[in-house]
């Protein structure tokens, strides 16, 4: 009897775990579709963008590693459909939740891979007609997220 609970608690688990959708799962599922358009930016233009940029612009990109971009935004109704349900359906493991706006049919939706007080992973999905997929990696911090968008309302502020 126990060996059959087992069995069964091992097919859940391993169907539970197929169904589970990875970041890198997403970027590989969308980006051979016809017109997406999928860029990694890896570390060392990064830094040197920070050397030119203005103070504030510059720490924050001493701070990012890489950043990687997948644009949906000129593929068929049908595949921004099937990603809008793929971003509303995500659920990663080690990621918090952080940000979620609706606005005029799109939604962007922002989770963060927090280690102690530092964001490691910052993922931005956008669905919509603007459907698109940023994770940006490094050791950024809440203060580089502030933002404020007073025209829609929209407001971002760590927690202190």
């Amino acid at each position: 009897m126990m060996k059959k609970i087992i069995v069964a608690i091992a097919l859940m688990l391993g169907f539970q775990m197929s169904q589970a959708q990875t970041v890198n799962g997403i970027f590989r599922e969308f980006r051979s579709e016809e017109d997406a358009v999928c860029m990694k930016v890896p570390w060392l233009p990064i830094k040197l963008i920070g050397l030119f940029a203005d103070d504030e612009a510059g720490q924050i990109a001493s701070r990012i590693n890489s950043v990687r971009v997948m644009d949906l935004s000129d593929c068929p109704a049908q595949v921004q459909e099937r990603f809008a349900a793929k971003i509303e359906q995500l659920k990663l493991e080690g990621y918090e939740p952080l940000l979620v706006v609706k606005d005029d049919g799109s939604r962007v939706r922002m989770w963060g891979k927090m280690k102690g007080e530092k964001i490691k992973e910052l993922l931005i999905g956008v669905s919509g007609d603007e459907a698109t997929l940023v994770r940006i990696k490094g050791n950024l911090r809440m203060d580089d997220l502030n933002f404020s968008m007073s025209e829609n309302n929209i407001t971002l502020r760590s927690a202190k």
